[in-house]
């Protein structure tokens, strides 16, 4: 489109480096191919090009999930062509429920892709715009990246919200482009997205197979499981007693007990737990809810190096069963897991979300 073709000039012609062109649009607005034809007009042009890709939940760059980085080296059609350098693990196919995981993965992928001295950091997002997490997410990201541009594309007026308080502040680093929507641009309704997705994790688990991981020796991030001091056997089986529920694990935290039941229990028990313990708080969940959950293998400097589906979990053992496509060499690696909370099948089937505060 000649617009597009005018704007990229006009980022180009910028002597800051690195630039940092921040794409703002709604779902199926053609975010992610005008990120593509940026790129391929800066590689074009003899310049460095870094892509982060935040859209977490139609990523191109990185596992499915994640915010993948990557270095445009070449002619790009699509994102996909670019090889992904380096990911940081979200856990969901949307940005809600997950804002300061989300804002905290891109920085840290901006951070990263800068480490490299490229001209151009485009970064691309979710098509989240309306409502106050929108407001709330796309200005944090904006005020922790400092961008030297932001770049909407909008059928009528859905991003002016976003983009009003910038361009009031009338700051001479960050300059406001607004273009128009691709004519190629399809919008598409939930149930082809959500296809999308799942087409994208039953590609990357196609060849996962089972991995067992000792949790004992293993960094949990984002759950409460294993962060406290266990309790013994006597003290399990009285918490069930007064649960009327099979408990399979249970520990003292400093600010009350946290347990994992299986089955139905009385709420009732939870205020006689409360009582006996001497405990201000009683928090519980179901142990189904670890089931099937994406998460993030991590090395020792807590580096994505790849997502897999929680099969489950053996709660005497303390083991957990993860299936994964990450070869044995690259297993050796991982030292953390780091839950998320979207539920997804080996088979890349979605299953729904958790809250993050249930684990």
């Amino acid at each position: 489109m000649r617009e597009w073709k005018k704007a990229a000039e006009q980022i180009m012609a910028c002597e800051e480096r690195p630039l940092k062109v921040f794409l703002l649009g709604a779902t199926d607005t053609g975010k992610t191919t005008l990120a593509a034809f940026l790129a391929g007009m800066a590689v074009g042009a003899g310049l460095k090009v870094a892509v982060v890709d935040a859209d977490v939940g139609q990523s191109e760059i990185g596992p499915p999930g994640s915010v993948g980085v990557g270095f445009a080296d070449g002619p790009v059609e699509r994102l996909r062509d670019i090889r992904p350098s380096f990911a940081c693990f979200v856990g969901s196919n949307s940005p809600e429920l997950l804002s300061f995981t989300t804002i905290a993965a891109v920085k840290t992928a901006v951070d990263r892709a800068a480490a490299a001295s490229p001209d151009v950091i485009i970064i691309d997002t979710t098509g989240l715009v309306w409502g106050r997490t929108a407001r709330f997410l796309k200005n944090a990201k904006i005020e922790l990246l400092r961008p030297t541009h932001l770049v909407a594309l909008q059928r009528d007026l859905e991003v002016e919200h976003l983009l009003r308080p910038w361009e009031t502040l009338a700051s001479p680093s960050l300059r406001v482009l607004r273009l128009p929507v691709s004519p190629r641009a399809v919008e598409r309704g939930r149930r082809d997205r959500r296809a999308y997705r799942e087409r994208a994790f039953r590609q990357y688990l196609a060849s996962a197979v089972p991995r067992e991981f000792d949790l004992e020796r293993t960094a949990l991030f984002r759950t409460t499981y294993l962060t406290g001091r266990p309790m013994g056997e006597s003290q399990v089986r009285l918490l069930a007693d007064d649960l009327r529920c099979e408990v399979v694990h249970a520990e003292w935290l400093p600010d009350g007990v946290f347990i994992i039941a299986r089955g139905y229990f009385e709420l009732d028990g939870i205020e006689r737990i409360k009582e006996r313990e001497g405990v201000p708080e009683v928090f519980l969940t179901k142990a189904d809810r670890f089931e099937n959950l994406l998460v993030g293998l991590l090395d020792h400097e807590r580096e994505l190096l790849g997502v897999g589906s929680l099969a489950g979990i053996d709660w005497q053992r303390r083991r957990a069963t993860v299936w994964t496509p990450l070869d044995e060499e690259t297993l050796g690696r991982v030292a953390g897991i780091e839950f998320g909370i979207l539920k997804v099948m080996p088979n890349g089937q979605e299953g729904g979300k958790i809250h993050p505060n249930d684990i």
